[in-house]
């Protein structure tokens, strides 16, 4: 579990270093490097939520006698094909910008305000658009898996929290769009900077504080839990060794004082609750006995040739027969 939220966090580390490479006065290089860092930590960052959503979705449909676990090291296997592809097509992309730079194309242009100041801004390309679309149809898979394991129960509530880290990129990475859409003239670099900073804040780090709070807060509910549970274990060994043994069966209430019923009811209490950690688990078909992630084997079946079983069961009738 923790695997692929480590690959989130490093996704979003890649993002916001491309915010703050924003910052300063771009450069040729910068201009290179920005998209790369954009696009693979995107790739990286909401690519691991949408394959969380793609585990959590092939789970819940899955109908057979044996559960297909989908392990994080499978996961990162998928990921990595997504990096291997955002990675070819942004070393296409540098290679036929440079290719256009040494034959004189521009890839910085420099705008002048209405007050007259000066600035220098990355050239908008059209390849700034497909990589727009890729990803919005990234947002848009994770979209679909989360609505289609919308009646799936998984531990706090994850998928809830997944969907609503997509939909709030989806919602502010669009509205920023449109705004560069509907104004395609270069901002100033403080406005761009500016404009980027809050798109992450909103994006980001709203799509970490939703998606880790509340795993933080469940974990410390689950702690206190723990911690009360062990609590109850300790007292109820100790009683365990004051009440002494006593059949309680034989006597009459009427004949007991109210100290020997209050020890009977204690040791009533603690029977009670060693019963029920034992048959928690017992029997449960919804709690796995299996460690690690390993995948089941498949069940095997025997093949048999058509009309065998119409001939075994004429044989077993004459049998019965005779």
């Amino acid at each position: 579990m923790w695997t692929l939220l480590v690959t989130m966090i490093m996704g979003s580390i890649l993002l916001d270093i491309e915010v703050i490479l924003q910052y300063f006065t771009p450069t040729l290089p910068l201009c290179l490097l920005a998209p790369w860092l954009r696009e693979l930590g995107f790739v990286i960052f909401y690519g691991a939520i949408d394959l969380k959503l793609y585990r959590i979705l092939m789970q819940f449909r899955t109908r057979k006698a044996h559960c297909w676990t989908i392990t994080d090291k499978d996961l990162l296997k998928y990921l990595l094909f997504g990096v291997i592809v955002v990675t070819v097509y942004l070393t296409a992309w540098t290679a036929v910008s440079l290719n256009f730079f040494n034959e004189g194309w521009v890839l910085l242009i420099h705008v002048e305000t209405e007050d007259g100041s000066l600035y220098t801004t990355c050239k908008p390309q059209w390849w700034n658009h497909v990589t727009e679309f890729g990803e919005l149809l990234i947002l848009t898979v994770g979209l679909y898996y989360g609505n289609s394991a919308r009646n799936a129960r998984v531990q706090f509530e994850e998928r809830r929290f997944l969907f609503y880290a997509i939909i709030a990129e989806l919602t502010f990475s669009t509205v920023h769009n449109a705004i560069r859409a509907v104004y395609p003239i270069p901002f100033h670099q403080d406005v761009t900077f500016i404009a980027a900073f809050l798109r992450s804040l909103l994006t980001n780090t709203l799509a970490l504080i939703i998606i880790f709070a509340p795993k933080i807060w469940y974990q410390k509910e689950v702690n206190a839990e723990l911690r009360h549970s062990a609590i109850n274990q300790e007292l109820s060994e100790s009683l365990k060794a004051d009440i002494p043994d006593k059949d309680f069966r034989e006597m009459d209430i009427s004949e007991m004082t109210s100290d020997e019923i209050r020890e009977e009811l204690s040791r009533v209490y603690v029977q009670m609750g060693i019963l029920r950690d034992k048959t928690v688990c017992k029997k449960n078909p919804h709690i796995s006995k299996r460690k690690g992630g390993k995948k089941l084997p498949h069940r095997r079946f025997s093949l048999q040739k058509k009309g065998s079983r119409d001939k075994s069961s004429i044989k077993i009738r004459k049998k019965n027969k005779e």
